[in-house]
């Protein structure tokens, strides 16, 4: 299991933060929005800032899942600088 934090795009409603933080930490999607909402609620809106922030920094699993099993873009090597001191046949 990954241990690290994700988004997930099944089962989200906005950006997949909290059904990614319900999917790490094995808890119902509905009883980790309530809890949010009950934190937005209690810090006059600090939680709608953290999820912003989340959203725009936690990957999503399944680009995660794609790099670790190399179906995602390819990786392209980077060229190698060409000596102009040296001739094509001298």
């Amino acid at each position: 299991m990954n241990k690290n934090f994700y988004k997930i795009r099944r089962n989200r409603m906005i950006s997949g933060v909290l059904a990614g933080l319900s999917d790490r930490w094995d808890l119902d999607v509905t009883l980790v929005r309530f809890i949010f909402a009950i934190f937005t609620i209690a810090n006059f809106g600090l939680g709608i800032i953290i999820y912003i922030i989340l959203a725009y920094i936690l990957p999503t699993k399944e680009d995660i899942e794609a790099e670790m099993y190399g179906t995602g873009p390819r990786k392209m090597k980077e060229a190698e600088p060409i000596d102009d001191d040296k001739g094509w046949f001298w």
